[in-house]
């Protein structure tokens, strides 16, 4: 049910569209001295939305403390997340159950940086905050939580034209997990296109998805990538899904 856990757990941003570190800019040939500098600090933001009523947003900052993000090194990252979803409660007589959702949490990590790929791992703590309406007595992750977060992410390019990118991470405020698996092949100036997996959940929900996506857009600075499609809820049943992901860095 809690489909904006798709981001939290996610740390989603880090596969936005995204193209490996040393691709993030663009630098002036010739004199050293006349490049823009290398960015240090990434801006993700991301909406999901369902079409069981279910829609969150996140912003997330990455930050190279010591390098830029075309190097390997240390990394901080800090998360937002807003959500709101709605059920119908199993217990009789409560019917439509309304959620919403605000987390928030701080990682520290390594990210390990070639010309072809990047991998990273965060660990880090986290403080989650679920609102029901009316209550249900049923509902076991309602309610104000804090605990320990990991995560890890990676961006593969086998070869010019194909990609691979995916991110795990695991909550011990409810048991909540993601996974998330793209596969791309390049069709113009590094847009890949491919299928993509999902799996999601925690205490209260557990769900699927399989879809296609679109990834590597670029307007100016900004990167861009759209999915979307089916999903299977163990509350909820079928229904389908699409995400927009931008990344901003400098």
């Amino acid at each position: 049910m809690r489909l904006c856990l798709a981001f939290s757990l996610a740390a989603l941003l880090t596969m936005t569209a995204r193209a490996p570190a040393a691709d993030w800019y663009t630098g002036v040939q010739g004199d050293a001295s006349a490049k823009p500098a290398a960015p240090t600090v990434a801006i993700d933001m991301a909406l999901d939305a369902t079409t069981q009523n279910a829609l969150a947003g996140a912003l997330i900052g990455t930050i190279a403390p010591f390098a830029p993000l075309e190097e390997s090194g240390m990394r901080l990252r800090v998360s937002g997340i807003l959500g709101k979803y709605d059920y119908i409660a199993s217990e009789a007589g409560l019917g439509r159950i309304n959620g919403t959702l605000e987390q928030g949490s701080f990682m520290v990590g390594y990210e390990y940086v070639t010309k072809q790929a990047t991998v990273a791992g965060y660990i880090g703590g986290e403080v989650s905050h679920t609102g029901i309406t009316p209550n249900d007595p049923n509902n076991t992750v309602k309610g104000t939580y804090a605990g320990l977060k990991v995560g890890a992410d990676l961006y593969i390019r086998p070869t010019e034209a194909t990609m691979i990118a995916g991110v795990v991470a695991y909550s011990t405020v409810n048991n909540a997990y993601y996974g998330r698996l793209k596969f791309g092949l390049a069709v113009v100036n590094q847009i890949y296109v491919g299928p993509e997996i999902l799996v999601l959940g925690d205490n209260f929900f557990h769900q699927w998805r399989v879809g296609a996506h679109v990834s590597g857009i670029k307007l100016g600075m900004v990167q861009l990538g759209v999915s979307g499609g089916f999903l299977s809820d163990q509350v909820r049943g079928t229904g389908g899904y699409g995400i927009l992901e931008t990344r901003f860095s400098f």
